[in-house]
């Protein structure tokens, strides 16, 4: 075979093209996220999903080593939020904060153009049980005694909760109280909610019992779900047959690559496990909870399939 200097020079240059395309594949893979992230929260300031947001944002941008910027998307019970993502380029600069089941009920409404198992889940950080709460200066200062009024006076008392998810919830409750009040929708999230109960507005307020921890000075819980008593609420008696659990995380557009996935959630991860993020989640009356990836996404479908999705 006779060797040219035409064909030694070919010979290099084709070298470095086919390093420089390696070079470049390996750079953009190391290279995410090289652009700000947006972080939709689907509910009003001052409620669980925004404390979330705001807890993990200092931890998720020391990690991802961008600027994570909060944004609000409203209403819908969640369902404007979750929306909002779903069309998002699913490239991983536009995440969502997702509660569940909200995320599972809103997605059966009328009109809505997307389901819970669409989405890529990268984890779910914290749980806490149900709680019914009043107002301070209620006339109700035990669930016997709300209980007894309702039962006398049926469709009287107001339950506020927050969309679809609220009143799934509420009437699993009413049910195993055997009484009948007026479910009262709250569309924009618990934000929303606490100055309706803190002006005496609606008669009760159903929500996760983390906001019955954090709003001690403007409402009283009279009963936790669940089998046992939450820590941060001592003397709250609890009701066993009521299963509400709300559980709160991240997830991505539908159809965001594997490899960005896994970024995000060893992002969150180290986010999560800070000390000062666990010891504030203990105190606030949540369970701490650490995912990877494919355990947050086994999570969100068996509480389909638990609620015969």
């Amino acid at each position: 075979m006779k060797i040219t200097l035409n064909s030694i020079v070919k010979g290099f240059a084709a070298s470095v093209v086919g390093v420089s395309m390696l070079f470049t594949a390996n750079s953009a893979f190391a290279a995410f996220p090289e652009n700000d992230i947006t972080l939709i929260v689907p509910y009003s300031p001052g409620g669980g999903s925004d404390q979330m947001a705001r807890r993990l944002q200092p931890g998720l941008e020391k990690a991802l080593g961008v600027t994570v910027r909060i944004v609000y998307k409203t209403g819908g019970g969640g369902a404007v939020g979750f929306t909002e993502l779903h069309g998002s380029k699913p490239d991983g600069y536009t995440i969502s904060n997702v509660v569940v089941p909200n995320i599972i009920i809103s997605s059966q409404g009328e009109g809505i153009g997307y389901t819970a198992d669409e989405f890529a889940y990268f984890g779910m950080t914290e749980s806490a049980v149900g709680s019914l709460m009043v107002p301070t200066d209620s006339p109700f200062k035990t669930l016997d005694e709300f209980v007894a009024f309702a039962k006398d006076n049926p469709g009287r008392l107001t339950v506020a909760g927050v969309g679809g998810t609220g009143a799934a919830n509420w009437g699993d409750m009413a049910e195993i109280l055997d009484i009948q009040t007026t479910y009262v929708p709250v569309s924009g999230g618990v934000g929303d909610m606490m100055p309706m109960l803190a002006g005496s507005h609606v008669d009760a307020g159903m929500t996760a019992s983390n906001h019955a921890t954090k709003h001690k000075s403007i409402v009283n819980a009279l009963v936790v779900a669940g089998p046992s008593e939450v820590p941060s609420l001592p003397g709250v008696p609890n009701e066993p047959q009521w299963g509400y659990v709300t559980t709160w995380g991240l997830m991505a557009p539908p159809g965001t690559p594997a490899d960005v996935v896994e970024i995000l959630n060893a992002a969150l991860v180290e986010a999560a496990s800070a000390p000062e993020v666990r010891d504030a989640l203990i105190a606030g009356g949540y369970n701490p909870m650490i995912q990877t990836a494919a355990e947050a996404q086994a999570y969100v479908l068996a509480e389909m399939k638990r609620r015969g999705m």
